[in-house]
């Protein structure tokens, strides 16, 4: 029985080696889209060649708790399925395509996660920042071109510093490893490796801090500003008459 076991695993780990060798990981862009409720949304667009018939293709999904799953080939619904399985105790989506592949093609998952991140662990802190990380591993035996992990926060939540990444921004780099930009109105950081191996991450640490004002404090803001415009004029054409006064009063004086 135990020989058996082990030409089974055996079987297994050739087939995931097979599988592995027949396809070329270009790029894999995960953006990870966090809500207010903690959930959230989990996208990966991946462009690979296929250099033999290919009908299953497996891809480092980092999150072992994802559901309502939806796939894309080449931006055309319905071409395949995609769920979790486990590659050596690692999470990996499992795409099944319904022709096999060869040549060139793009493929996008998205797929939720109920339980991304967790409110009461990540703070508040100091200055009422919480604090979070986000890391994305390459687990297959296998090297991808270039990787991309993006963080969209929250709507008006904002950035407050960066605790750490991966790579890592050292004193001698010209600038930092990581980019921040707006996306549909929110905050968002991205860091890239190039090319990343086996084991190798993406990932960064980061703290940030709800920036939205309440409409009152805006609205009083705009009042206060009015008042101050108000006040400015009737002092500047107070002042006018007043020197006008003086200049008539002079000229009589005369």
């Amino acid at each position: 029985m135990r020989h058996l076991a082990k030409k089974l695993s055996m079987m297994v780990v050739l087939g995931s080696f097979s599988s592995l060798s027949a396809q070329d990981i270009n790029s894999i862009a995960q953006t990870v889209w966090i809500n207010e409720d903690g959930s959230a949304t989990i996208e990966l667009d991946m462009h690979a060649l296929f250099s033999d018939s290919t009908l299953t293709m497996h891809i480092p999904s980092e999150y072992s708790e994802l559901s309502d799953f939806s796939v894309m080939l080449n931006g055309e619904p319905g071409a395949a399925r995609v769920g979790l399985t486990l590659d050596r105790t690692s999470p990996v989506y499992e795409i099944q395509f319904n022709e096999t592949l060869t040549d060139s093609h793009s493929i996008t998952i998205r797929a939720e996660n109920k339980v991304f991140m967790d409110w009461a662990e990540a703070g508040p802190e100091e200055f009422k920042t919480f604090n979070w990380g986000v890391t994305y591993t390459n687990t297959l035996p296998t090297t991808i071109d270039i990787c991309k992990l993006t963080v969209i926060l929250p709507d008006g939540w904002n950035f407050h510093r960066i605790n750490g990444s991966e790579p890592q921004f050292k004193k001698k780099q010209p600038k930092p490893p990581y980019v921040f930009a707006m996306i549909d109105d929110r905050a968002s950081v991205s860091i890239s490796r190039k090319p990343m191996q086996y084991m190798e991450q993406v990932s960064i640490d980061f703290a940030f801090k709800n920036e939205q004002k309440p409409n009152v404090l805006i609205y009083a803001g705009i009042l206060l500003s009015l008042l101050y415009l108000y006040n400015f004029r009737h002092l500047v054409l107070g002042r006018d008459a007043g020197n006008k006064n003086d200049s008539k009063e002079s000229k009589q004086e005369k």
